[in-house]
Parts: structure tokens; sequence; C-alpha cells
């Protein structure tokens, strides 16, 4: 049997590698003057990517929950793992809005280039920093405090 604690830290890293990878195709959407919501291979592809990355967040939420509970009952510190959890919860919250957004404009033919476009790019950006700092903590408890690596010595 699967302990599901263990599952998050082989899904941690999807979501934040496929937000970076999206935001990094949208910017070379709008470098070559597209428009984000466009029915073309690389726009389409960078929505494809940022809704992959919606998905992968929830499912690491939920396994992070899962690990959350277990490295508190093993005795690990709960301040820190509520901030990292906290901040994974808003993660995943950020990166499903923007999906659905994002979908709803290239469903709805919304243009999101030029001006709009790098708008749109900014809030990516905000997404790109939630994400990292998400991780960072995420790194704290693994690298400082050994959640998942070290036994815990109380």
């Amino acid at each position: 049997m699967i302990d599901l604690a263990h599952v998050h830290p082989m899904l941690v890293h999807f979501p934040i590698v496929l937000f970076l990878l999206g935001t990094a195709l949208e910017l070379l959407v709008l470098i070559r003057r597209g428009d984000l919501a466009a029915r073309q291979c690389l726009a389409s592809t960078a929505l494809a990517v940022m809704l992959l990355a919606a998905l992968a967040a929830i499912a690491t939420a939920f396994f992070g929950d899962v690990a959350l509970d277990r490295a508190a009952e093993l005795g690990f510190p709960r301040a820190p793992l509520e901030r990292h959890g906290d901040l994974g919860f808003s993660t995943m919250w950020f990166l499903i809005a923007y999906a659905a957004l994002y979908l709803l404009a290239w469903w709805r033919r919304f243009p999101l280039a030029a001006g709009r476009g790098w708008a749109w790019f900014v809030v990516s950006l905000a997404g790109v920093a939630l994400v990292l700092v998400t991780a960072y903590f995420g790194g704290d408890l693994v690298y400082q405090i050994g959640v998942n690596v070290a036994p815990v010595h109380p």
C-alpha cells in the first residue's frame, strides 16, 4: 500500500515547472507580437501548459495536505508546515483562477495581444512570484528542517 504522504514529493515539481514553462511560452508569444488567446500553436500550447499547471497544483495541494498531517504526526514543527501549506493552497487557487480566465479568453476569442497581452503577462509574473515563494518555503521544510529526509529530534 502506498503511503499518500510520500506521493507529494513526486508531484511537487510539476506545477512549478509547468507554470514557469507556460509563462516563458507567453513571453515568446508576446515578443513575436502575437495574441495569447489566438488559436495558434504557440499560444494554444501556452494555454494547455497553464491548464496542466493548475491540474498539477490541485493534486500537489491535496497530497501536500496529507504530507503536512503526516509530518506533524512525526513531530516536525507545525508552524512552518502550515505556512507552506497555506501558500500551497493560495498558489493552487491562483493557478486555477489564472488558467480558467485564460481558457475563457481563448474560448470567447477575447484578444490578449499588445498592451492587454502584456498586462496579462504581468499577472503571470505575479503567479511566478507566488510559485517561487511557495517553493522556497517548501525547500526550507526539506533542507532546513528535514521533513521527509531526516529523523525527528524532539
